[in-house]
């Protein structure tokens, strides 16, 4: 094992892509609103 973790990530403007739906199937399977934490304004640093 090398000891080191890769990470990737995409920008989905306004969560109409399918990083939005993931997060909302994610929402689906834990029980949670499907809405949750999609409603609020991205921040962009």
């Amino acid at each position: 094992k090398s000891g080191r973790i890769y990470a990737f990530a995409a920008i989905d403007n306004l969560h109409r892509g399918t990083a939005g739906q993931a997060v909302q199937s994610l929402h689906i399977a834990l029980g949670l609103p499907e809405d949750a934490g999609l409603t609020k304004i991205g921040v962009a640093p």
